[in-house]
């Protein structure tokens, strides 16, 4: 889902020097003595500061404040549109962050401290105090179309590397910066005007890029006023109440259960949008609450705004936003709840003639709500709702304490012996992922990426991975057996974060029945009562399904060497039938829980549009 703006931060760049900067680009203590006498003496009594103004970002104007305690580092931003309101801080407790359904969670993984970590320096306006352990380096100085910048390296204490742009004309900060996990947020600054005797930016303007240049946040930020606060000020960067109040139950239930299914390994719950019958929705730890465009046009909803999403694969997408009045799980009801919308391709979304389309993504915003249940064997979810009578309890099995960077819970597991941080990803419907960079780091990197080249991707788009057995995998106290294991690619996006080690879906997620609760951060994993079988047998093929042509799969994609391959089966075919079943009743999750992870030897038949019959027997591709 979206990742969060950082708008905040250029409040606090504001290394505003006067004309008598040290321009010695070669003296950094030079330089950045002659940038804090810039800011004169009230600066040093000064407590905090406020500023409130407007932020705009994906086609939405919102009312935007921020308040930094200078003292201990405090700070509370708050943004409000039309459609939802956001906010971010850190007090005494944690970092945090409300999401757009107006709920909080921590942001406590080892990378967020890292993050923090910057962003509280810039807060403080680290640069002007010796005191603040920081290292500083000057870089070369760059050019930019036809202007050319000195730059300077500030490292904080537990943070990384940020560079600052300074324009030797004005001797201003021009720009800053710095890699936020898979992205990097460049931070540019304009109008100035004096406030109390410095120079402070009225204007700044932020974007988030990818590894490969695809933009996936633009915001600006315009201040209307900024207020300094002395040093008997008192400080109000208080977060916002963090109780459910939006959640009924019907007739006073305790708890509530949907059905829950998985097909092609996507985990599929009923929910009703609006009072309308039930309709199948992905429930995506990773994910946000998501419509598909195709769904709220049938609902006849209308939207808002014009952003973009990255997620697994190297591109975007884009989205717009409505608000659900009613959003129905059994006796679950959520009021008034926000919702991405997104144009997601036919092929994502159909199930076949005949079956209900699946409508979108629930993600953090029930898992905020509730005490979540995945009863794989009884084919059940079960909610129970939180501030809502007696708290959720304690639930019996191996707990796993998981963190937060963004929005998805990460743990801590171990791949062929080497402990990382993998993301919780109920809507992982392939196999898990192991990121290129924690691979690198641990020295593993040749075994998987001598393994069978694979097709994949989601909302960044498609992708080349490659796929081999795990020496050995051990999640919480339970070593797993037959675990394969995708190496992707560092370009590609949210699945090939630097910071991580990779994601875990239903593949291995599915072998326990799973109990979330966010308010302790906790994933149990609790015994199924009959192990699922592990199989890794495919045809070796990925299709698509066009809406214009919904009585075949179009290959897109056939792998080297595949049984697939080996009867004859080439990219640009068309399949109008698989084992018998026409392709107009079968969705491409379907056709994927017969191609794929299935026992060594399995028989397949696909008949192709031009007539031919192709058979085959599948087999595991990857190898061991």
């Amino acid at each position: 889902m979206l990742r969060r703006s950082l708008f905040f931060a250029s409040l606090l760049l504001t290394g505003l020097a006067s004309p008598a900067m040290a321009t010695n680009a070669n003296d950094a203590d030079a330089l950045l003595h002659e940038l804090r006498q810039a800011y004169g003496t009230y600066w040093k009594d000064a407590s905090a500061w406020h500023a409130e103004g407007t932020l705009t970002s994906e086609g939405l104007t919102n009312d935007w404040q921020a308040t930094v305690n200078l003292r201990n580092g405090f700070y509370i931003t708050m943004a409000k549109n039309e459609i939802f309101a956001t906010a971010e801080g850190v007090d005494a407790q944690d970092h945090w962050r409300q999401d757009m359904s107006g709920l909080s969670h921590p942001l406590d993984s080892d990378e967020a401290k890292i993050t923090a970590a910057n962003e509280n320096w810039l807060r403080g306006f680290g640069f002007l105090r010796p005191t603040i352990p920081t290292h500083y380096r000057v870089l070369p100085d760059a050019k930019d179309g036809q202007r050319q910048y000195q730059r300077l390296e500030a490292t904080p204490a537990g943070g990384r590397p940020i560079t600052l742009w300074i324009d030797p004309r004005t001797h201003r900060l021009d720009r800053a910066i710095w890699q936020n996990s898979f992205l990097t947020v460049t931070l540019r600054y304009s109008d100035y005007r004096p406030v109390d005797g410095v120079q402070l930016p009225f204007h700044m303007h932020e974007s988030q890029d990818t590894v490969i240049g695809t933009n996936v946040i633009e915001s600006d930020t315009l201040v209307t006023s900024y207020d300094i606060l002395g040093k008997d000020a008192v400080v109000d960067t208080m977060r916002p109440a963090n109780t459910v109040r939006d959640v009924t139950m019907a007739r006073n239930a305790l708890f509530a259960t949907t059905p829950l299914r998985v097909e092609g390994g996507v985990v599929l719950v009923d929910v009703s949008i609006n009072g309308h019958p039930p309709a199948p929705f992905i429930l995506d730890t990773g994910g946000h609450a998501i419509l598909t465009a195709d769904a709220a046009k049938r609902l006849g909803l209308q939207t808002r705004g014009q952003g973009v999403i990255a997620g697994s694969g190297p591109g975007t997408m884009s989205s717009s936003y409505t608000m659900v009045g009613d959003t129905a799980l059994g006796d679950a009801h959520v009021r008034d709840l926000p919702f991405s919308v997104m144009p997601f391709p036919y092929g994502f979304y159909e199930r076949g003639e005949g079956n209900e389309p699946i409508a979108g993504i629930l993600g953090l915003e029930i898992f905020l709500r509730f005490a979540v249940t995945f009863d794989y064997d009884r084919g059940e979810l079960q909610l129970q709702p939180f501030d809502h009578g007696r708290a959720p309890p304690a639930v019996k099995g191996d707990a796993l304490t998981f963190r937060f960077t963004d929005d998805m819970p990460l743990i801590v597991a171990q791949q062929d012996g080497h402990e990382g941080m993998f993301g919780i990803d109920t809507g992982n419907s392939g196999y898990v992922m192991t990121f290129p960079q924690w691979a690198e780091r641990n020295g593993i990197t040749a075994h998987y990426a001598n393994g069978a080249p694979i097709p994949t991707g989601a909302v960044g788009g498609l992708f080349t991975a490659h796929l081999a057995h795990a020496r050995d995998f051990v999640l919480g106290r339970q070593p797993l057996d037959n675990v394969v294991v995708m190496l992707t690619r560092p370009d590609a996006g949210g699945a090939g974060n630097p910071t991580e080690a990779g994601n875990l879906g239903q593949d291995v997620l599915s072998r326990f029945n799973l109990h979330f609760d966010y308010r302790r951060q906790q994933m149990v994993l609790m015994p199924r009562a009959n192990a699922p079988a592990t199989n890794y047998a495919m045809a070796g093929i990925r299709v698509l399904k066009k809406k214009e042509q919904p009585d075949r799969f179009q290959v897109i994609d056939v792998m080297p060497g595949s049984p697939a391959a080996q009867a004859g089966l080439k990219q640009g075919d068309a399949i109008v039938a698989a084992n018998g079943k026409p392709a107009l009743t079968m969705g491409s999750y379907d056709l994927r829980d017969i191609s794929t992870r299935q026992p060594e030897g399995t028989p397949l038949t696909l008949k192709l549009a031009d007539g031919r019959l192709l058979e085959m027997k599948m087999r595991d591709l990857a190898p061991k």
